[in-house]
């Protein structure tokens, strides 16, 4: 799972909005670790309102789509479990690197969140398997 969460991969994260209904948007994010992704938010009006979706519940999930073939994915369910200042734009920088090649372009203040993997689910072809505290279940 990891190795392919590495990967710059397109990828969508869905949060729950205060009303309770879930709310998708594509982004990029960074595999921090096994445990852990890193995101970066404006932290103004952001599309979609995800960093305050977030900070009223933190519970979120994030479907990574393998760049050549959509029907290999991975879905992981985590829990924001942090939020900081992205000082000098240095997440949001690797971010775009690892994507694009290049720094990002807008300079605006923005929040990083560490998000705890607390699940994840990999998808291929019609398999797919559900893994919690290290265990794996395959289902067809």
């Amino acid at each position: 799972m990891y190795d392919f969460i590495s990967q710059p991969n397109p990828a969508v994260m869905s949060t729950v909005a205060s009303d309770g209904r879930p709310v998708s948007v594509q982004i990029v994010y960074l595999a921090e670790d096994a445990g852990h992704i890193l995101l970066s938010i404006a932290s103004g009006n952001s599309r979609g309102g995800r960093l305050q979706h977030l900070r009223e519940d933190p519970r979120m999930s994030l479907t990574v789509l393998k760049n050549d073939d959509w029907t290999e994915a991975v879905t992981v369910l985590g829990t924001a479990v942090e939020f900081f200042d992205d000082k000098d734009l240095q997440i949001i920088d690797a971010m775009t690197t690892h994507y694009f090649g290049a720094p990002y372009a807008i300079r605006n203040p923005r929040t990083a969140v560490r998000v705890r993997i607390d699940e994840w689910t990999e998808h291929s072809n019609a398999m797919f398997r559900i893994n919690k505290a290290g265990e794996g279940e395959t289902v067809g």
